[in-house]
């Protein structure tokens, strides 16, 4: 991942993380996503007006769209890079998410197996659990 200069981070982003380019996707839209420097996973975003829901907090679906994100990056740091699909993604969500705060997600690879990838997680702003999260992802051939 590319290494982005600190003074080009929003100051809600800790030190330790980079922003990546996800331009033209549904993920360039939905961050900008910042991802955990060194091996342990972690992807985050700024909580932005547009991330909120109409009650005024993060809206449930940016939550889930990271925990998504995070499956993904949890395995990646585990077992190198890989292309796959979601086959199950389960959520609580446990706290709101207010504009602003640096959230992010973390977690554990439970089994990665050729087929199948099983991983866990939270989503946090700085030390509550908004959402915790597991996940199921599917293994694609390379192409």
């Amino acid at each position: 991942m590319a290494e982005a200069r600190k003074d080009e981070l929003p100051d809600a982003v800790p030190a330790g993380w980079s922003a990546v380019p996800l331009s033209d996707t549904f993920s360039g839209v939905a961050g900008p996503y910042y991802f955990r420097n060194g091996d342990a996973p972690g992807v985050g975003f700024v909580a932005e007006k547009r991330h909120l829901n109409l009650g005024g907090i993060v809206h449930g679906g940016c939550l889930a769209t990271l925990a998504d994100m995070s499956l993904w990056d949890i395995c990646r740091r585990k077992i190198g890079p890989f292309r796959a699909v979601t086959v199950t993604l389960n959520t609580e969500f446990l706290a709101p998410g207010q504009l602003g705060e640096f959230v992010y997600a973390e977690g554990d690879a439970l089994k990665t197996g050729r087929s199948l990838l099983f991983s866990r997680g939270v989503v946090r702003a700085g030390d509550r659990v908004l959402m915790s999260f597991s996940g199921t992802l599917k293994r694609l051939p390379e192409s």
